[in-house]
């Protein structure tokens, strides 16, 4: 799935890093200006690639698009940033873009969702967890509900 990168919010600059967490613990940061590959046979071959030679560069610059880097997630994050995770089970329920619309606009915000089916994600580091729905969602959808969210609130088309 191309969210966020295909967003508005993404093409915007307004995000600003993507950092996914596999199961066996490896940590990879992801540039928000990488075109990920439609097919599902090249992206194992581009994870493939990466997991090998632990970063990829863009074809056209210095720039690398993807990297393996050392953890915890935590020394990557924005200094006083607001974690915020998401989890169905969180006692807290909100409609996503009433929450988006009381968060500071001044705070770089972190948002740390699961992309696995069972289970919960291991964060301890969140200020908040939050529940987005009264059912169980997919990540794909759960991020483009936070980035809908937010070019509603900063009038994003």
């Amino acid at each position: 799935n191309e969210y966020p990168f295909d967003s508005p919010l993404n093409k915007s600059g307004k995000v600003k890093g993507i950092f996914i967490r596999t199961q066996k613990n490896v940590l990879i940061s992801v540039s928000p200006k990488v075109r990920l590959p439609r097919t599902f046979r090249r992206f194992c071959g581009l994870m493939a690639q990466l997991l090998q030679k632990l970063s990829i560069r863009s074809s056209n610059g210095p720039d690398k698009l993807l990297k393996v880097i050392k953890g915890p997630v935590t020394k990557h994050l924005p200094l006083d940033c607001l974690r915020i995770g998401f989890s169905w089970g969180a006692e807290i329920k909100v409609a996503m873009h009433e929450h988006v619309a009381t968060l500071p606009d001044a705070k770089p915000i972190v948002f740390v969702v699961g992309a696995f089916a069972h289970g919960r994600i291991e964060a301890p580091w969140v200020d908040q967890n939050i529940s987005v729905s009264e059912y169980p969602l997919s990540a794909a959808y759960v991020l483009a509900r936070i980035t809908t969210s937010f070019e509603q609130k900063w009038g994003i088309v």
